[in-house]
Protein backbone atom coordinates (compact mmCIF):
# COMPACT_ATOMS: atom_id res chain seq x y z
CA UNK A 1 0.00 0.00 0.00
CA UNK A 2 0.80 3.73 -0.50
CA UNK A 3 1.23 6.42 2.17
CA UNK A 4 1.60 10.03 1.85
CA UNK A 5 4.67 11.63 4.08
CA UNK A 6 4.99 14.87 5.92
CA UNK A 7 6.01 16.26 2.38
CA UNK A 8 3.41 15.05 0.85
CA UNK A 9 5.84 12.35 -0.87
CA UNK A 10 4.65 8.44 -1.51
CA UNK A 11 6.28 6.09 0.69
CA UNK A 12 6.06 2.12 1.16
CA UNK A 13 5.63 -0.30 3.98
CA UNK A 14 9.05 -1.96 2.96
CA UNK A 15 10.92 1.20 2.97
CA UNK A 16 9.61 1.68 6.54
CA UNK A 17 10.55 -1.68 7.55
CA UNK A 18 13.68 -1.25 6.49
CA UNK A 19 14.52 1.51 8.84
CA UNK A 20 12.92 -0.04 11.73
CA UNK A 21 15.57 -3.13 11.22
CA UNK A 22 18.21 -1.32 11.18
CA UNK A 23 17.37 0.33 14.64
CA UNK A 24 16.55 -3.13 16.29
CA UNK A 25 20.28 -4.05 15.10
CA UNK A 26 21.80 -1.30 16.57
CA UNK A 27 19.80 -2.06 19.76
CA UNK A 28 20.70 -5.69 19.76
CA UNK A 29 24.92 -5.90 18.93
CA UNK A 30 26.04 -2.37 20.44
CA UNK A 31 29.60 -4.19 20.94
CA UNK A 32 29.67 -6.17 17.73
CA UNK A 33 32.57 -3.43 16.01
CA UNK A 34 35.32 -3.44 18.88
CA UNK A 35 34.74 -7.46 18.78
CA UNK A 36 35.66 -8.10 15.28
CA UNK A 37 38.47 -5.57 15.20
CA UNK A 38 39.78 -7.37 18.14
CA UNK A 39 39.48 -10.59 15.91
CA UNK A 40 41.43 -9.12 13.29
CA UNK A 41 44.34 -8.03 15.45
CA UNK A 42 44.59 -11.32 17.13
CA UNK A 43 44.60 -12.87 13.31
CA UNK A 44 47.58 -10.51 12.35
CA UNK A 45 49.72 -11.86 15.25
CA UNK A 46 48.96 -15.16 14.64
CA UNK A 47 50.44 -14.69 10.53
CA UNK A 48 53.20 -13.20 11.78
CA UNK A 49 54.30 -15.86 13.98
CA UNK A 50 53.30 -18.69 11.57
CA UNK A 51 54.96 -16.81 8.55
CA UNK A 52 58.68 -16.14 10.62
CA UNK A 53 58.87 -18.99 13.04
CA UNK A 54 62.23 -19.24 15.40
CA UNK A 55 62.99 -22.38 13.97
CA UNK A 56 66.79 -23.70 14.27
CA UNK A 57 68.46 -23.25 10.51
CA UNK A 58 69.06 -26.86 8.90
CA UNK A 59 72.66 -28.20 8.76
CA UNK A 60 73.22 -28.42 5.05
CA UNK A 61 76.50 -29.81 5.05
CA UNK A 62 74.66 -33.29 4.61
CA UNK A 63 71.36 -34.95 3.11
CA UNK A 64 68.47 -34.15 5.71
CA UNK A 65 67.14 -37.71 5.64
CA UNK A 66 70.42 -39.93 5.14
CA UNK A 67 73.02 -39.82 7.91
CA UNK A 68 76.13 -40.76 5.57
CA UNK A 69 79.72 -40.59 6.86
CA UNK A 70 81.15 -39.10 5.05
CA UNK A 71 78.52 -37.68 2.23
CA UNK A 72 78.26 -38.94 -0.70
CA UNK A 73 79.75 -36.22 -3.48
CA UNK A 74 76.92 -36.20 -6.09
CA UNK A 75 76.48 -34.02 -9.14
CA UNK A 76 73.74 -31.28 -8.99
CA UNK A 77 70.49 -32.31 -9.51
CA UNK A 78 69.04 -31.84 -12.80
CA UNK A 79 65.98 -29.69 -13.83
CA UNK A 80 62.83 -31.09 -12.64
CA UNK A 81 60.64 -32.97 -15.49
CA UNK A 82 57.42 -34.39 -15.43
CA UNK A 83 57.51 -37.64 -15.76
CA UNK A 84 55.43 -39.45 -18.56
CA UNK A 85 54.63 -43.08 -17.76
CA UNK A 86 55.19 -45.22 -21.20
CA UNK A 87 51.58 -45.93 -22.11
CA UNK A 88 51.23 -49.54 -22.80
CA UNK A 89 50.88 -51.51 -26.25
CA UNK A 90 47.64 -52.44 -27.04
CA UNK A 91 47.43 -56.04 -27.84
CA UNK A 92 48.75 -57.34 -31.48
CA UNK A 93 47.29 -59.64 -34.01
CA UNK A 94 49.05 -60.43 -37.53
CA UNK A 95 46.55 -62.09 -40.19
CA UNK A 96 48.63 -64.09 -42.79
CA UNK A 97 46.36 -65.11 -46.10
CA UNK A 98 48.25 -68.22 -47.09
CA UNK A 99 47.34 -69.74 -50.96
CA UNK A 100 48.16 -66.63 -52.67
CA UNK A 101 49.47 -66.18 -56.65
CA UNK A 102 46.23 -67.98 -57.69
CA UNK A 103 42.92 -65.80 -58.39
CA UNK A 104 44.24 -62.89 -59.63
CA UNK A 105 41.41 -61.13 -58.96
CA UNK A 106 40.65 -62.00 -54.95
CA UNK A 107 44.20 -61.92 -54.56
CA UNK A 108 44.63 -58.59 -55.75
CA UNK A 109 41.66 -57.09 -53.41
CA UNK A 110 43.51 -58.70 -50.61
CA UNK A 111 46.38 -56.85 -51.16
CA UNK A 112 44.42 -53.48 -52.15
CA UNK A 113 42.96 -53.54 -48.67
CA UNK A 114 44.22 -50.61 -46.46
CA UNK A 115 45.38 -52.57 -43.40
CA UNK A 116 48.76 -54.36 -42.98
CA UNK A 117 48.04 -57.81 -44.37
CA UNK A 118 50.92 -60.14 -44.46
CA UNK A 119 50.74 -62.71 -47.47
CA UNK A 120 52.24 -66.28 -48.10
CA UNK A 121 52.78 -67.19 -51.43
CA UNK A 122 53.00 -70.42 -53.28
CA UNK A 123 55.97 -71.12 -55.12
CA UNK A 124 55.15 -71.90 -58.96
CA UNK A 125 51.25 -70.40 -58.58
CA UNK A 126 51.00 -68.87 -61.76
CA UNK A 127 50.87 -64.70 -60.31
CA UNK A 128 53.35 -65.41 -58.07
CA UNK A 129 55.95 -62.88 -59.31
CA UNK A 130 53.37 -60.22 -59.97
CA UNK A 131 51.26 -60.33 -57.18
CA UNK A 132 54.81 -60.52 -54.62
CA UNK A 133 55.62 -57.49 -56.62
CA UNK A 134 52.19 -55.61 -55.99
CA UNK A 135 51.84 -56.77 -52.12
CA UNK A 136 55.65 -55.46 -52.26
CA UNK A 137 54.90 -52.26 -53.34
CA UNK A 138 51.95 -51.94 -51.02
CA UNK A 139 54.21 -52.40 -47.62
CA UNK A 140 52.88 -56.03 -47.10
CA UNK A 141 55.06 -58.95 -45.03
CA UNK A 142 55.74 -61.10 -47.95
CA UNK A 143 56.41 -65.11 -47.05
CA UNK A 144 57.19 -68.43 -49.11
CA UNK A 145 54.57 -70.54 -48.96
CA UNK A 146 56.69 -73.75 -48.44
CA UNK A 147 54.69 -76.75 -49.64
CA UNK A 148 55.72 -79.82 -47.19
CA UNK A 149 54.28 -83.52 -47.32
CA UNK A 150 51.17 -84.04 -45.86
CA UNK A 151 49.94 -87.54 -43.92
CA UNK A 152 47.25 -88.29 -46.14
CA UNK A 153 49.25 -89.07 -49.13
CA UNK A 154 46.42 -88.61 -51.59
CA UNK A 155 46.19 -84.90 -50.51
CA UNK A 156 49.26 -82.97 -53.44
CA UNK A 157 50.90 -79.76 -51.92
CA UNK A 158 51.64 -78.83 -55.54
CA UNK A 159 54.92 -78.23 -57.10
CA UNK A 160 57.82 -78.07 -55.23
CA UNK A 161 56.59 -80.13 -52.49
CA UNK A 162 58.97 -81.70 -50.29
CA UNK A 163 58.88 -84.85 -48.96
CA UNK A 164 60.56 -87.24 -46.61
CA UNK A 165 61.83 -89.73 -48.79
CA UNK A 166 64.00 -87.45 -50.57
CA UNK A 167 67.66 -87.48 -49.47
CA UNK A 168 69.51 -84.46 -48.03
CA UNK A 169 70.79 -82.72 -51.60
CA UNK A 170 66.96 -83.06 -53.23
CA UNK A 171 65.47 -81.23 -49.83
CA UNK A 172 68.05 -78.94 -50.12
CA UNK A 173 67.99 -78.54 -54.32
CA UNK A 174 64.32 -78.40 -54.31
CA UNK A 175 63.98 -76.00 -51.28
CA UNK A 176 66.36 -73.61 -52.77
CA UNK A 177 64.22 -73.30 -56.00
CA UNK A 178 61.07 -72.78 -53.58
CA UNK A 179 62.40 -70.24 -52.26
CA UNK A 180 63.77 -68.10 -54.69
CA UNK A 181 60.31 -68.25 -56.70
CA UNK A 182 58.47 -65.61 -54.93
CA UNK A 183 60.51 -62.29 -54.64
CA UNK A 184 61.18 -60.05 -51.93
CA UNK A 185 59.69 -62.85 -49.59
CA UNK A 186 61.30 -62.18 -45.82
CA UNK A 187 59.47 -65.23 -44.52
CA UNK A 188 58.35 -69.07 -44.62
CA UNK A 189 55.35 -70.50 -43.45
CA UNK A 190 54.05 -74.36 -44.62
CA UNK A 191 51.35 -75.56 -46.82
CA UNK A 192 50.29 -78.32 -45.46
CA UNK A 193 53.05 -80.24 -43.97
CA UNK A 194 51.36 -82.52 -40.93
CA UNK A 195 53.73 -84.96 -41.93
CA UNK A 196 56.57 -83.17 -42.46
CA UNK A 197 56.96 -80.55 -40.08
CA UNK A 198 56.70 -83.65 -37.60
CA UNK A 199 60.29 -84.53 -38.09
CA UNK A 200 63.20 -83.39 -36.59
CA UNK A 201 66.00 -84.17 -39.04
CA UNK A 202 63.77 -82.96 -41.82
CA UNK A 203 62.45 -79.72 -40.41
CA UNK A 204 66.58 -79.24 -39.22
CA UNK A 205 67.54 -79.27 -43.14
CA UNK A 206 64.89 -77.05 -44.10
CA UNK A 207 65.25 -74.19 -41.34
CA UNK A 208 69.43 -74.35 -41.94
CA UNK A 209 68.74 -72.78 -45.17
CA UNK A 210 66.10 -70.36 -43.62
CA UNK A 211 68.47 -68.89 -40.75
CA UNK A 212 71.22 -68.83 -43.87
CA UNK A 213 69.15 -66.37 -45.92
CA UNK A 214 67.96 -64.49 -42.53
CA UNK A 215 64.46 -65.34 -42.82
CA UNK A 216 62.03 -66.18 -40.20
CA UNK A 217 59.71 -68.65 -39.84
CA UNK A 218 55.94 -69.41 -39.24
CA UNK A 219 54.55 -72.80 -37.96
CA UNK A 220 51.29 -73.04 -39.66
CA UNK A 221 50.18 -75.89 -37.25
CA UNK A 222 48.27 -78.28 -39.70
CA UNK A 223 49.28 -80.85 -36.94
CA UNK A 224 49.62 -81.66 -33.32
CA UNK A 225 52.83 -83.72 -33.52
CA UNK A 226 54.54 -80.52 -35.36
CA UNK A 227 57.94 -79.81 -33.70
CA UNK A 228 58.48 -77.10 -36.34
CA UNK A 229 58.75 -74.29 -33.85
CA UNK A 230 60.38 -75.64 -31.21
CA UNK A 231 63.27 -76.42 -33.57
CA UNK A 232 63.19 -73.35 -34.78
CA UNK A 233 63.25 -71.33 -31.83
CA UNK A 234 66.27 -74.44 -30.71
CA UNK A 235 68.31 -72.62 -33.75
CA UNK A 236 67.88 -68.79 -33.17
CA UNK A 237 65.24 -68.25 -36.00
CA UNK A 238 62.89 -65.38 -35.06
CA UNK A 239 59.53 -67.74 -35.26
CA UNK A 240 56.05 -68.28 -33.80
CA UNK A 241 52.61 -70.19 -34.75
CA UNK A 242 49.73 -69.73 -36.39
CA UNK A 243 46.86 -69.14 -33.10
CA UNK A 244 43.32 -69.50 -35.34
CA UNK A 245 42.63 -70.50 -38.76
CA UNK A 246 39.96 -68.16 -40.00
CA UNK A 247 38.16 -69.98 -42.99
CA UNK A 248 38.37 -73.69 -42.03
CA UNK A 249 34.60 -73.63 -42.63
CA UNK A 250 34.07 -71.31 -45.06
CA UNK A 251 30.90 -69.32 -44.39
CA UNK A 252 30.19 -65.79 -43.08
CA UNK A 253 29.29 -66.71 -39.80
CA UNK A 254 32.06 -69.33 -38.85
CA UNK A 255 34.87 -66.91 -39.89
CA UNK A 256 33.21 -63.94 -37.84
CA UNK A 257 33.39 -66.29 -34.98
CA UNK A 258 37.00 -66.83 -35.71
CA UNK A 259 38.04 -63.42 -35.60
CA UNK A 260 36.14 -63.13 -32.01
CA UNK A 261 38.28 -65.34 -31.08
CA UNK A 262 41.56 -64.19 -32.54
CA UNK A 263 40.73 -60.53 -30.60
CA UNK A 264 39.65 -62.39 -27.28
CA UNK A 265 43.19 -64.40 -27.59
CA UNK A 266 45.09 -61.39 -28.28
CA UNK A 267 43.92 -59.55 -25.52
CA UNK A 268 44.77 -62.61 -23.25
CA UNK A 269 47.98 -63.04 -24.49
CA UNK A 270 49.28 -59.84 -26.41
CA UNK A 271 49.27 -61.48 -29.73
CA UNK A 272 48.40 -63.74 -31.86
CA UNK A 273 48.21 -64.84 -34.99
CA UNK A 274 45.37 -66.07 -37.95
CA UNK A 275 45.58 -67.31 -41.11
CA UNK A 276 42.79 -66.41 -43.74
CA UNK A 277 42.97 -68.17 -47.30
CA UNK A 278 41.65 -66.19 -50.34
CA UNK A 279 37.98 -66.47 -51.20
CA UNK A 280 35.45 -64.23 -52.33
CA UNK A 281 33.72 -64.64 -48.27
CA UNK A 282 37.14 -64.19 -46.43
CA UNK A 283 37.67 -60.96 -48.31
CA UNK A 284 34.36 -59.73 -47.36
CA UNK A 285 34.44 -60.24 -44.13
CA UNK A 286 37.72 -58.97 -43.68
CA UNK A 287 36.50 -56.14 -45.53
CA UNK A 288 33.59 -55.24 -43.18
CA UNK A 289 35.37 -56.34 -39.97
CA UNK A 290 38.83 -55.33 -39.40
CA UNK A 291 37.89 -52.00 -39.36
CA UNK A 292 36.10 -52.76 -35.78
CA UNK A 293 38.32 -55.00 -34.72
CA UNK A 294 41.20 -52.54 -35.17
CA UNK A 295 40.06 -50.53 -32.19
CA UNK A 296 40.11 -53.04 -29.84
CA UNK A 297 43.61 -54.72 -31.11
CA UNK A 298 46.54 -53.32 -33.15
CA UNK A 299 46.78 -55.47 -36.62
CA UNK A 300 50.63 -55.29 -37.43
CA UNK A 301 52.57 -57.44 -40.73
CA UNK A 302 53.60 -60.59 -38.97
CA UNK A 303 57.23 -59.87 -38.50
CA UNK A 304 56.38 -57.66 -35.95
CA UNK A 305 55.02 -60.53 -33.26
CA UNK A 306 58.00 -62.39 -33.71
Amino acid sequence: MLGMNQGGRKTTKKRRAGKGSAHRTKRRFPGLLPAVLALGVVSALLAIVYIFPDRPTMDLSRPPFEDFRPAPITPPPPPIKKEIPPVPRRPVIAIIIDDMGYNFAIDEALINIEAPLSFAFLPFAPNTKRLATLAKNRGHDILVHLPLEAMNQSLDPGPGTLRLDMDFDTILKTLKKDLNAVPYATGVNNHMGSRFTANKRAMEWVLAEVKRRNMFFVDSRTTRETIALKTARAMGIPSAERTVFLDHTLNVSSINKELSRLVRLAQKRGKAIAIGHPSRITLKVLYCRLPDIRKKVELVPVHEIL
